[in-house]
């Protein structure tokens, strides 16, 4: 039994809509000047390490910006092996430079290449700690939309 190849003939070639994502928006963004103070119950003795760790974010897009909201786990260990840890909001808006609302359809938001870095040391005062960090990411803003391809559909 062979195998025949006419399955690309023209006469199988007709006209299909693909639903794909066409990209509207795409800024790189740095937020610097973030800050956030941690409770910690004691004053700290000896050398402290802090870390910044996102555990979610939502967006809402309006029509030439994209406001975000970061669910952020602040974590806090000093030289007694003392740990704190602490979960905070943080939130900035990214302007784009389009309409966002100019096409129709479903929007799609993305961050990719997301870095969270502490700057400097943190800052005690009293019982409190204060972290300075900067958040870098890349932000894609997308629409569901329908492509018509002409194209025949192979057997295997």
């Amino acid at each position: 039994m062979g195998f025949t190849s006419n399955q690309l003939s023209p006469l199988n070639f007709q006209d299909h809509l693909l639903k794909t994502l066409k990209v509207i928006c795409r800024e790189h963004v740095q937020h610097p000047n973030n800050q956030v103070t941690v409770p910690l119950g004691t004053t700290p003795v000896g050398p402290i390490t802090a870390t910044v760790t996102p555990l979610s974010f939502t967006a809402i897009v309006d029509q030439d910006k994209v406001f975000n909201t970061w669910v952020l786990q602040v974590s806090v260990r000093t030289a007694t092996a003392t740990a704190t840890s602490r979960v905070t909001f943080q939130e900035d808006a990214v302007v784009c430079p389009v309409d966002l609302d100019q096409w129709p359809g479903q929007n799609v938001v993305q961050k990719h290449d997301v870095e969270f870095r502490v700057i400097g040391e943190p800052i005690i005062v009293g019982t409190e700690l204060t972290i300075n960090f900067v958040i870098n990411y890349c932000l894609v803003v997308a629409k569901e939309v329908l492509v018509r391809v002409n194209g025949a559909i192979q057997f295997c």
